[in-house]
């Protein structure tokens, strides 16, 4: 357990001033970030339903200096109220990366680009089948609460 062999990564790819970052030390923050993470996308809910709560037309108008908002009309109004909730999720959604990009670097410490890269793309993706997930079951269980 004092050495661990393996191909050397090209030297481009290292981040030098993690490199003599102990991998115990590193293996620790790496559990610890995961464990953070499975309770963040547990409770994704929380921000989906305020984005929820807040996005429309009617409660933006209610928060000091979107007063103006309320002065749209028509077809625009139908609009926004339509769109602005799913641009809000969207918005959040694209926080997902620059937030996981972070936890790998700053956190977690780890030493080479590529492995950055592969943490973000991996909980990247498991983010995004715990979000779908978490849709059809909040969806599954309101239908059958209303039925």
């Amino acid at each position: 357990d004092v050495f661990s062999v393996e191909l050397a990564p090209e030297p481009r790819d290292i981040i030098w001033a993690k490199a003599g970052q102990d991998m115990v030390f590193s293996y620790g923050r790496k559990w610890t970030a995961n464990f953070l993470l499975v309770i963040g996308a547990i409770l994704w809910s929380i921000p989906l339903t305020a984005i929820q709560a807040i996005a429309s037309v009617e409660s933006l108008s209610k928060i000091r200096g979107l007063q103006w908002v309320d002065d749209i009309v028509g077809d625009y109004q139908i609009l926004l109220d339509s769109y602005l909730p799913v641009l809000s999720l969207l918005g959040l959604i694209m926080l997902l990366p620059i937030v996981f990009e972070w936890v790998a670097t700053n956190y977690e410490e780890r030493k080479t680009h590529s492995d950055v890269q592969k943490s973000v793309m991996t909980r990247y993706f498991y983010f995004q089948v715990c979000i779908v997930f978490l849709c059809s079951f909040a969806d599954c269980i309101y239908w059958s609460i209303t039925m």
